[in-house]
């Protein structure tokens, strides 16, 4: 008997699935600000699809009721309201958290560093609006201005992630600095500009909510539940008060307790956790999450916890609910003879781009500094363009601006029309300009001074290390300390097959390039571990007293480090760190190159040495086979 089998699938056969499992792959491995942007632009595209079907069900989606009904008292708001109300209050309290991060602890902090975008995001603010209203100036138009001043930063960053990689790194920090700021003015123009109705009373419950956060927070209650209950009392008033509850959202989350990792409470989650790795029960397990959760402020687990359900379910949602415009030849022909359609593609493509564009140069010609040495005027024109897209809060204003559904429609139209546009011209500009970085920096992913042991201050043998590590580190970033913890799970994993050196990084911080000369004065007494150490436990370091006393903690001898640090010692090696992290655009601290090739993935001790392990077994590999 003979079984008749079929001949395997051909190459051309097999090439699709290839393709698609390749595919799969990429989207994985993808930046979340970039996977983000795909399933906010396929939400929008089944909200279009779903909205132009012949007997669409889409309006009648939109307006299910729901609601809660207990006894007597009853609550009800359609499926509508209820994503721009309620879930559009979690997005604006998600993009609020990111606003008090960014200005205690981040990159809004430092006025230098982000005076130029903060100055471009308000004339990106303002021109768009100016130009909507020269093109609508008498018609009944004028009043949807606010649709046309906002970016969409979901969109934004995530195209940028798509099309900027080979753009230097404080790129994406000078667009992010400007989105958060075009955020809180959108906040500020729907929350004036945009509440029409106004009932008093219920604003003694928004005052009720309010205050018990304020208790909380200086009763310093730490457990993120216990949040819940006050913010919704807030939700409540402000929605029953005629002021739009997304706001509710920006009140909460400016009043969350917010603070750096403190070294002493990561010291105690640390030894709560080893506790838990010795006896592995569930109570030690408790007292192990509670002190990790200790050590990381409310503001943080907030921001952490809201980025997912942001990222993945409420913008796609809004996109489902908001962006299904009935399109049709009529529909067309009415919103581009409309100057309404027209105010709302001109000030977001043209005047958001040169608005941004142009007061950079202004900047700059006073303060020529300013934008920084990676950082050039075409780059700036380029976010300049991704920054006329303004989808979801362009959107969300667009509901609140305009009754007639005419002008509804129009003003969708030309949201939607303003969003492809300048996604269009960004992504054709940074193609231009990725060329030309790649031609100007064609080894940026590689480490530009080879690790010299004669240089570099080392951990482990470099005689018999088969790779080496090579740590851009600062001694104030809120990684150090996980950074140091690090290093010495790294050397006692991997053993004399890994050798580790750090270099300097410090950024702006207060005092930074004195921690570092401080460190190098330490080095000329054998005791450059030591000091950082002893700097990242006294961190932040604000006077010369801060240092004096790690001094002290690391051992050395003042007399001697005192006029180490005042004299030359060894401030070129800084010098030649700085230069060289410039040239690699590195702006992040702590910044790895493992075997010479930088690291782009989660700074994590876990993360990290998975990254060591695979360079580890690449390097074993290649010498087994030379």
């Amino acid at each position: 008997m003979s079984v008749r089998t079929s001949p395997p699938p051909s190459a051309p056969e097999r090439r699709p699935v290839r393709d698609v499992g390749r595919l799969l792959r990429r989207l994985r491995d993808a930046p979340d600000a970039l996977r983000g942007a795909l399933v906010l632009l396929a939400a929008t595209v089944v909200a279009l699809v779903w909205a132009n079907l012949p007997s669409s069900t889409y309006e009648s989606f939109r307006h299910v009721p729901l609601g809660v009904e207990v006894g007597s008292f009853s609550f009800e708001l359609d499926l509508l309201h209820w994503v721009n109300d309620a879930l559009m209050a979690l997005f604006f309290a998600h993009v609020t958290l990111e606003v008090r991060r960014e200005l205690e602890l981040g990159e809004l902090r430092d006025m230098r560093r982000a005076s130029v975008p903060l100055i471009a995001a308000v004339a990106g603010l303002i021109v768009p609006a100016l130009v909507y209203i020269a093109i609508t100036w008498g018609t009944g138009a004028v009043a949807g201005w606010g649709v046309v001043v906002s970016t969409d930063t979901a969109f934004v960053l995530g195209l940028l992630a798509l099309v900027g990689r080979a753009m230097p790194p404080a790129l994406r920090i000078f667009l992010v600095t400007l989105a958060v700021a075009d955020d809180v003015g959108a906040l500020a123009v729907i929350a004036f500009a945009y509440t029409e109705r106004f009932t008093p009373a219920p604003l003694l419950l928004v005052a009720l909510g309010l205050g018990i956060i304020v208790v909380m927070r200086f009763g310093r209650v730490w457990r993120s539940a216990l949040y819940l209950l006050p913010s919704v009392v807030v939700w409540v008033g402000l929605l029953l008060s005629g002021i739009h509850a997304t706001l509710a959202g920006v009140a909460i989350a400016l009043l969350l307790p917010i603070f750096a990792t403190r070294f002493d409470d990561l010291r105690k989650a640390q030894d709560q956790v080893r506790a838990f790795q010795m006896t592995p029960t569930a109570s030690y397990a408790r007292s192990a999450e509670n002190s990790l959760a200790r050590a990381v402020s409310v503001n943080e687990r907030a921001y952490t916890a809201l980025s997912p359900y942001v990222t993945w379910l409420i913008l796609p949602v809004f996109a489902l609910a908001n962006a299904g415009v009935r399109i049709t030849p009529d529909s067309l022909a009415d919103a581009f003879t409309s100057r309404l359609t027209w105010g709302i593609i001109i000030g977001l493509v043209v005047g958001k781009s040169v608005a941004i564009t142009v007061t950079t140069v202004v900047v700059t010609r006073i303060r020529p500094d300013a934008l920084g040495p990676s950082l050039r005027i075409p780059h700036v024109l380029g976010v300049g363009l991704l920054s006329g897209m303004g989808f979801t809060i362009s959107l969300f204003v667009t509901e609140l601006a305009f009754d007639d559904p005419a002008d509804v429609s129009r003003a969708q139209i030309g949201v939607i029309a303003a969003t492809t546009i300048a996604a269009l011209l960004g992504a054709l500009a940074f193609a231009v300009m990725s060329g030309r970085e790649r031609r100007r920096f064609p080894h940026r992913d590689r480490l530009l001074r080879p690790f010299d042991p004669s240089r570099d201050p080392v951990l482990g043998d470099p005689t018999t290390a088969v790779i080496a590590v090579v740590e851009y580190g600062n001694f104030a970033t809120p990684f150090s300390p996980a950074a140091t913890e690090m290093r010495r799970e790294m050397l006692a994993r991997f053993g004399h097959d890994v050798c580790h050196t750090v270099r300097h990084l410090p950024l702006e911080e207060p005092y930074g390039r004195t921690a570092a000369l401080a460190i190098e004065a330490a080095a000329l007494q054998g005791r450059f571990w030591e000091m950082r150490d002893a700097l990242i436990a006294e961190a932040p370091i604000r006077t010369d007293r801060d240092i004096r006393r790690a001094a002290a903690a690391a051992g050395l001898n003042l007399r001697r480090f005192e006029s180490d640090v005042s004299g030359e010692g060894r401030g070129h090696r800084v010098d030649e760190d700085v230069a060289d992290a410039s040239a690699m655009h590195i702006t992040r601290a702590p910044t790895f190159y493992i075997d010479d090739v930088r690291y782009d993935g989660a700074i994590d001790a876990d993360s990290v040495n998975a990254a060591v392990a695979a360079a580890l077994a690449a390097a074993r590999a290649g010498r087994s086979t030379a």
